[in-house]
């Protein structure tokens, strides 16, 4: 078990270049209307033509109810309940299934498309900021029998793998009961770009940082800026094994809406460990994660979680929004935990260089 437990929201990977929720579909717009979510013979412009058109076609709703269709979470929410009432305007151009399918490859493509990876010397590096997040956590387990650090996150990009993975800290996804010394046990609770599920036996397979560059090269990086990394979209093609099949699948990601609990039971052993690291934690660093007010079911896996002998001594969030952050996890926190709270101010990026401060220095 681990006595450092890093949680990391949104916050983190807009560092890298990903849009928060409520720039989501702005970003993919702007993607679209420049082709570049096209690429490729513009296998995915449909998918994003669908999902905007499908907006539209949700705007008569406004004159009875209020619905923020500029937020991808409230846009994908209204989707999966047209498909569970069967109902949704336009039906005949508007299949509830189908856009479900568009909306999951808008968020992937999107993703693939914003975060940018350096090169320098011809080789590719992780988004500074998870660079350094990177080297952090390599210092702290630096001397140790064990890994000191676990990390739980949101985020469904594949930065911060690529970024551990860089560090020779590969990550443990926890997926299954196996784990292999010097890995790092990372803890994707809502899926994630580069996992795909087993047809026969429903099982998660991760298509690992290894074999897409075994698969795929980048051998023209001298006048090259920065690279994306589309494990997403290559995840079918990339020839991921499992039931001795070769898989075709889209990435599993559960989606951003209050539906969750069907495609939780897919993770439940991830959920398990990761509530298995935070009954043991020492120190709790949360780095970008607003815990906004929908999310209960995170509300309720910390009160659960948590529990346990083990005294805290840290619980510091950091959040550029105070007025707002704060209270919430003000609420969240037992009266044991209270006098151990800390709120920062600060980006993801200047949170690693205070923790580096403290731990390291």
């Amino acid at each position: 078990m681990s006595e450092i437990v890093f949680i990391l929201g949104a916050g983190a990977s807009k560092e890298a270049g990903a849009p928060l929720m409520a720039d989501f579909l702005e970003k993919a717009d702007e993607l679209r209307k420049s082709n570049k979510a096209g690429e490729n013979a513009g296998e995915f412009k449909p998918d994003f033509d669908a999902v905007f058109n499908a907006i539209s076609a949700l705007q008569p709703v406004h004159s009875k109810s209020e619905l923020d269709l500029d937020n991808i979470e409230s846009v994908f929410a209204a989707f999966e309940m047209g498909r569970l009432i069967n109902s949704f305007p336009d039906l005949s151009k508007n299949n509830p299934d189908s856009l479900l399918l568009s909306m999951r490859r808008l968020i992937y493509k999107t993703l693939e498309k914003t975060i940018l990876y350096p090169v320098r010397n011809e080789l590719v590096y992780p988004p500074d900021s998870y660079h350094k997040f990177a080297e952090l956590v390599t210092k702290l387990n630096a001397n140790v029998n064990s890994n000191r650090c676990s990390i739980i996150t949101f985020n469904y990009d594949i930065a911060l793998d690529y970024a551990l993975n860089f560090h020779t800290l590969p990550a443990n996804y926890c997926l299954s009961q196996n784990f292999e010394q010097g890995h790092i046990n990372l803890f994707k609770l809502h899926g994630s770009l580069n996992w795909a599920k087993c047809s026969k036996c429903g099982e998660i397979v991760p298509l690992t940082i290894k074999h897409y560059f075994q698969k795929y090269h980048f051998p023209f990086l001298h006048d090259v800026k920065s690279v994306c990394l589309d494990f997403a979209s290559k995840l079918s093609s990339v020839g991921l094994m499992h039931c001795q099949e070769y898989i075709q699948s889209e990435p599993f990601i559960i989606p951003p809406t209050w539906n969750k609990m069907s495609h939780q039971q897919d993770l439940s052993k991830v959920w398990s460990r990761a509530a298995s690291e935070l009954t043991n934690a020492e120190s709790i660093f949360v780095l970008g994660y607003s815990l906004p007010d929908s999310d209960l079911f995170f509300r309720y896996f910390f009160a659960l979680g948590s529990v346990g002998p083990t005294r805290i001594k840290r619980f510091w969030v950091f959040d550029p929004d105070k007025e707002r952050v704060s209270p919430r996890f003000q609420n969240l926190v037992g009266a044991g935990t209270k006098t151990k709270f800390a709120f920062h101010t600060l980006p993801f990026s200047e949170a690693i260089n205070f923790i580096t401060q403290d731990f390291i220095s």
